[in-house]
């Protein structure tokens, strides 16, 4: 099984809940900006800072809602981690 790398990034319940589903799935959270390049995506919310968010544009990580975080996350367990980026 591959792993899943993805950088959540906000405070709102909602996204730790996705954090903790991914944790108990094999999804890692990437922590580190060393770390960004093997990240698949990151998943924010409304509370995500602006500057960071501008920041994970720029390296063209994909960035999605919680909501779309919830279907790609489940979709790429569903497939054994393998995910389409």
């Amino acid at each position: 099984m591959d792993t899943l790398k993805v950088v959540y990034l906000g405070k709102s319940a909602a996204l730790r809940e996705l954090s903790e589903w991914g944790d108990r799935h094999g999804v890692q959270a990437v922590d580190s900006a060393d770390d960004l390049d093997e990240a698949a995506c990151a998943v924010v919310d409304q509370n995500a800072p602006a500057g960071a968010l501008k920041r994970l544009r720029e390296r063209h990580l994909p960035c999605l809602s919680v909501s779309r975080g919830w279907c790609f996350l489940a979709s790429a367990v569903g497939r054994g981690l393998s995910p389409v980026v």
